[in-house]
C-alpha cells in the first residue's frame, strides 16, 4: 500500500508500506528528495528499489535517489541495519536521505565548510572533483567515508555548529552521528570479508538501473 498523508503544518510526510511494489516508486523517492520530511519505508524495499523500479521510471530517476538508494543497499549487504519496521530503521533511511540533501544540496555555511574540510583531509589534491561528483550524482564512497572520519576527530562542540543546517533537514546531530556510526560499521564489516566499503557501494551504485556506470 502506498499511502501519502497531507502536510502536517508546513512539511509534508509520508508513509510506505508493505505493498510498495504498486507504488508510483520514482515519485515518491523524489519527494523525499525535494522536501525535508519525516520518511517512513521498509528497508527491503529502499536497498531493492533500483533493481526492482519499472525500465521507463529508472530512466528518469534522479541519480539522488539511485545514491541513496545503493547507500542502503550497501548498509544492508554489511548487515549493519537496524531491524525492519524499527523506528531505527526508519531513522536510518530519513538519514540517507535528508543528509545527502543538506551536504550536497544545502546552502548552510557551516554544513559545506564541514564537508570540504572531511574530504580535503582525506582526499588531498582530488577534493574539488569528489565533491564536484557528489553534487552532481549524490552520495559517493568517498565522501561517506570522509564524513564518518571527520565526526570521529571534530571535537563535540565543533559539531554542534552543525546542528541549525541539520535542522533544516529534520534532522539531528545525534541523527548524523549515528549515520555516521553505521557506516563505520559498514566498513569495519565489509573489511573482515576481505571487501571494500567503497568497491560495494560502487557495484550497488552502477547495478542501479539508469546508472549508466555511474
Amino acid at each position: 500500500m502506498c499511502l501519502w498523508y497531507p502536510p502536517e503544518g508546513t512539511v509534508p510526510s509520508f508513509r510506505v508500506r508493505s505493498n510498495w511494489k504498486a507504488c508510483p516508486i520514482v515519485a515518491v523517492s523524489l519527494c523525499a528528495l525535494l522536501f525535508p520530511a519525516p520518511v517512513h519505508v521498509s528497508l527491503s524495499f529502499a536497498a531493492n528499489l533500483g533493481t526492482t523500479m519499472p525500465a521507463q521510471q529508472s530512466r528518469t530517476a534522479s541519480p539522488y535517489v539511485r545514491s541513496a538508494m545503493a547507500v542502503l543497499a550497501t548498509l544492508e549487504q554489511a548487515q549493519v541495519l537496524p531491524p525492519e519496521g524499527s523506528r531505527e530503521a526508519d531513522r536510518v533511511i530519513q538519514s540517507v536521505i535528508q543528509f545527502q540533501s543538506a551536504f550536497a544540496k544545502g546552502t548552510d555555511r557551516s554544513l559545506q565548510d564541514f564537508a570540504r574540510h572531511a574530504v580535503a583531509a582525506k582526499q588531498g589534491e582530488k577534493a574539488i572533483a569528489v565533491l564536484e561528483q557528489f553534487h552532481a550524482d549524490g552520495w559517493i564512497a568517498e565522501v561517506l567515508e570522509a564524513l564518518s572520519e571527520a565526526d570521529l576527530l571534530t571535537p563535540q562542540e565543533e559539531l554542534e555548529r552543525l546542528t541549525a543546517g541539520f535542522r533544516t533537514f529534520n534532522v539531528s546531530l545525534s541523527d548524523f552521528k549515528r549515520f555516521m556510526q553505521l557506516v563505520r560499521d559498514g566498513r569495519s564489516a565489509l573489511a573482515a570479508r576481505g571487501q571494500s566499503f567503497a568497491e560495494v557501494y560502487a557495484h550497488h551504485r552502477n547495478a542501479m538501473p539508469g546508472a549508466a556506470g555511474r
